[in-house]
């Protein structure tokens, strides 16, 4: 379903390049390096941010998972992939991030370390990838 497949493109290309900016060495929603890492990575209070490659990284991670999403849903071209794999790697896409949203409230002891972290979780982060996982798997079997 291409009406649920392009929003869920955008949102993902929105975080790629939210990562990305903060591999650039942005500090928005912090105004430090570490209250950014306290309050998008976690951990406990010192914590540093990942690497500029790590950040990089997960932007490349997103803007592929965007391509996948896109691809399976016929509204890019698949480059030549075959159909089984474009809708296998979107389904992967769906399954990181169910795993993750669900992981953000079945795990809470793994933020309990930074309660800045773990009120920003389950308020934004868990529910933003349980939404995303949801209708990716939403636009593949519509």
């Amino acid at each position: 379903m291409e009406i649920i497949a392009l929003p869920v493109a955008a949102s993902l290309m929105v975080l790629a390049l939210l990562h990305a900016y903060w591999g650039t060495g942005g500090l928005w929603p912090g105004s430090s390096r570490d209250t950014l890492a306290a309050q998008v990575f976690g951990g406990p209070p010192g914590t540093p941010m990942p690497s500029v490659t790590a950040c990089y990284a997960v932007a490349g991670l997103l803007i592929l998972a965007s391509w996948l999403v896109l691809a399976a849903s016929g509204l890019l071209s698949a480059a030549g992939w075959p159909t089984g794999l474009i809708r296998s790697g979107a389904f992967g896409v769906a399954g990181v991030f169910v795993l993750r949203g669900g992981l953000g409230y079945a795990l809470p002891r793994l933020t309990s370390g930074n309660p800045t972290f773990a009120r920003l979780n389950r308020a934004i982060y868990s529910p933003l990838c349980l939404g995303l996982g949801a209708l990716t798997l939403l636009s593949l079997l519509g």
